[in-house]
């Protein structure tokens, strides 16, 4: 009853007051037509907060978000689905959603009277605006008397989180390995004439009797069978700088420059590489991921990785057959950039195009280029990453054919 009384809203404690006023006033005034009216008055929040100490509704809740990665710049379409538990309807219900800002404003809907047993659901939406790990809930219900006098609340305590990754972009064309990064010529010609037709070795009990090689076993007194299949992983290091700028926003240079790294990754796994993600200042992101798990952790790195709290850093690695560098036009960015001797591709986002100081893009591709990489511009349009992607693999295979 006390927690029922503490429940009245405005409204209701004002027709109490009101109610006071009149029948102070009837009594002294010996009209009784007005302390009727005091007394209903009066009898109208007292009987609503009556009857909700007599509710005890029982709720239950579910929730979903749909992608769990959000592309940043896109939105994530949202359910809630609230059921009744207990053996009467409920009265009508107020629904807030809490929401991290960064997802947008608390979500507030209105539920008419859920029968007992059932369930109502309603869909919302989160813009995705910035890259993070954002929680969404707990989710609080109101449930309210029809004169609007009562109000009682209950909280869950559930959250949900949702991760802002960056926006990966569909790229097509391959770019072979340069093997002879590895030092490993053997690896080379045998990825080159095939396992099947090196020399055999000796059989050994429990060996396929399909792998014998017939022909080598006739000039010798035993059998040999064909070698084992040895496949060849090829590896890349994707270099990307996570310097902030003063920009923001989903098509920041930085946002741009992460997008860029995740397409480049993505598509290199999906041809089977395994890729290692470094930051330029030297920190290792992701040693190694290959295929669509190796995807899902890139990208949860990327959405939350935080720019370092030091300037320098280790050495920046290349890659063992293929290394890819994703860094802004500047010259801090530029004087990392070691020289190569491996095919390497190097992506600039040209920061003037956001009107920020930086070198421009003729001048950084011209120094990469003398320093043995592969280098194309990234502009603010989102279209410039393909575009970019292309045109360095198409470079980099000109140069091998020459």
């Amino acid at each position: 009853m006390r927690r029922a009384l503490a429940a009245l809203t405005f409204r209701g404690k004002a027709l109490i007051a009101v109610g006071l006023g009149l029948g102070v006033g009837a009594a002294l005034s010996g009209q009784r037509d007005v302390l009727r009216i005091a007394v209903l008055l009066l009898a109208l929040p007292l009987i609503s907060v009556l009857l909700a100490s007599r509710t005890h509704f029982r709720l239950g809740a579910d929730r979903s978000i749909t992608p769990s990665h959000v592309p940043v710049g896109s939105t994530a379409q949202g359910t809630l689905t609230v059921t009744n538990l207990a053996r009467r309807r409920t009265p009508t219900l107020l629904l807030r959603e809490e929401v991290d800002p960064r997802l947008g404003p608390p979500i507030d809907r209105v539920l008419e009277h859920v029968e007992s047993e059932g369930s109502r659901s309603t869909t919302f939406a989160l813009e995705a605006s910035r890259r993070g790990r954002y929680d969404v809930g707990p989710l609080r219900v109101t449930a309210v008397d029809p004169f609007g006098l009562v109000r009682l609340t209950r909280s869950f305590t559930s959250t949900q989180s949702v991760l802002v990754v960056p926006r990966v972009y569909a790229l097509d064309g391959a770019v072979d390995a340069d093997r002879r990064g590895r030092g490993d010529r053997a690896s080379s010609a045998l990825s080159a004439g095939g396992d099947d037709d090196v020399i055999p070795r000796e059989y050994r009990p429990g060996d396929d009797l399909r792998r014998i090689h017939w022909r080598a076993s006739a000039h010798g007194d035993e059998l040999l069978v064909r070698r084992e299949e040895q496949p060849w992983t090829r590896h890349a290091t994707v270099t990307v700088d996570i310097t902030p700028d003063d920009i923001g926003g989903a098509q920041s240079p930085l946002e741009i420059g992460l997008s860029m790294a995740a397409s480049v990754s993505a598509h290199l796994m999906s041809l089977g590489w395994s890729i290692r993600l470094d930051a330029l200042d030297g920190r290792c992101l992701v040693a190694q991921a290959e295929g669509s798990a190796g995807q899902a952790r890139m990208l949860e790195v990327l959405a939350t990785v935080r720019p370092a709290t030091r300037e320098g850093g280790d050495p920046l690695r290349t890659g063992s057959d293929l290394s890819v560098i994703v860094i802004p036009g500047t010259e801090a960015a530029l004087r990392r950039v070691p020289p190569v001797h491996h095919r390497s591709l190097a992506f600039v986002v040209d920061v003037t195009a956001w009107g920020l100081d930086g070198i421009d893009a003729p001048e950084a591709l011209a120094r990469l280029a003398a320093q043995g990489w592969h280098a194309s511009t990234v502009t603010s349009d989102p279209a410039s990453i393909a575009a970019a992607w292309h045109a360095a693999i198409d470079e980099a295979t000109l140069t091998a054919l020459r």
